[in-house]
């Protein structure tokens, strides 16, 4: 089981015996998933004892099975399959992670202020602590707001009516936090008319 959060490198070592008193040797080693992890095998003691180190080879977010087969001379056990579960999931989980504001008139008698302000929550999945260090917008017409709610944050993204442009839009909010994964992105359209 490689398992851990996104950006984590995950290593485990497998260690197979000979419960026989007859000597084996491990022949070959094939992976359905490759490209997924490396592995290594080592003689810890020769004819009775190997250790397998697998490491994965992503640490991009993401679960998949797969088998490592060893192919060994013994008459027993010609093949040992282990089965590899891979799940990597994210420190902290943002919804929602996009915002669509549909189609803003700022000139309407009715328009509502309120359209213009959105709220995206941040929910610590590592449980190490989260603390948010910076939250960056792609545009000086976008303001954020950080509100910490015990492990989770809410902020709220609020547009500038006054500074908005004519047209369709397509923003980003970066939220940079204490963990060592890349920012988080919130993305942010609509159009004003």
């Amino acid at each position: 089981m490689l398992e851990g959060y996104a950006g984590d490198k995950i290593k485990k070592k497998v260690t197979i015996t000979s419960l026989e008193e007859h000597t084996f040797k491990i022949t070959d080693i094939t992976s359905t998933i490759d490209d997924k992890i490396k592995y290594k095998l080592k003689t810890k003691e020769k004819g009775k004892e190997y250790v397998l180190e697998i490491e994965n080879r992503s640490t991009k977010e993401g679960r998949f099975l797969g088998e490592i087969v060893m192919t060994t001379d013994s008459k027993k056990k010609p093949r040992v399959t282990l089965v590899v579960i891979y799940r990597l999931q994210q420190e902290v989980m943002v919804k929602p992670a996009s915002l669509s504001l549909g189609t803003i008139d700022t000139a309407s008698e009715n328009f509502n202020a309120e359209k213009l302000s959105k709220e995206v929550t941040l929910r610590d999945i590592r449980g190490d602590g989260l603390v948010i260090k910076k939250v960056k917008s792609s545009s000086d017409w976008i303001t954020t707001k950080n509100i910490k709610k015990g492990k989770e944050y809410t902020i709220v993204i609020t547009l500038d009516k006054d500074k908005l442009p004519k047209g369709d839009f397509e923003e980003n909010i970066d939220i940079h936090t204490n963990y060592k994964n890349k920012s988080l992105i919130v993305g942010i359209k609509g159009r004003v008319i």
